[in-house]
């Protein structure tokens, strides 16, 4: 008992139907959580950038209504930039990982949908030629 073709062709578009329903699970949405979750992070970190900056920036007012030395204020001015500069490698890291995934998903994306089409295809041409060959 031998297949016929749109037989295979049905079978093959099973395989690519569940191929895109795997790569949806397993790779796109664990990707999209991610960036969702770097993003939220990102969020929170500029947040508390604007605090630590304000937090700061009172402090070296506060220093300078105070008339504190001015080796004093320097060093709190020097703290501050020391902290932003952190926030402003760690905004790089994450655009950077942002841009770089970007790419793959919105590939991906296209492929799951392709993949599926195409096994829709096949998969109905395979059973509307099942359908024709018992009807005659």
């Amino acid at each position: 008992m031998g297949f016929k073709g749109y037989q295979l062709g049905e079978l093959f578009g099973i395989v690519l139907l569940l191929g895109a329903t795997a790569t949806q699970m397993f790779y796109l949405d664990p990707l999209k959580r991610q960036i969702e979750w770097r993003l939220a992070t990102f969020s929170i970190q500029q947040s508390a950038q604007v605090q630590i900056k304000a937090v700061q920036d009172n402090q070296i007012a506060l220093l300078q209504t105070l008339n504190a030395p001015a080796d004093r204020i320097k060093e709190a001015e020097a703290e501050r930039e020391k902290i932003l500069d952190r926030f402003k490698t760690a905004d790089a890291n994450i655009s950077d990982y942002m841009i770089d995934k970007e790419g793959v998903e919105d590939n991906l994306q296209l492929v799951v949908l392709a993949l599926f089409a195409l096994g829709t295809l096949l998969a109905g041409f395979g059973r509307a030629m099942e359908m024709r060959r018992r009807s005659d």
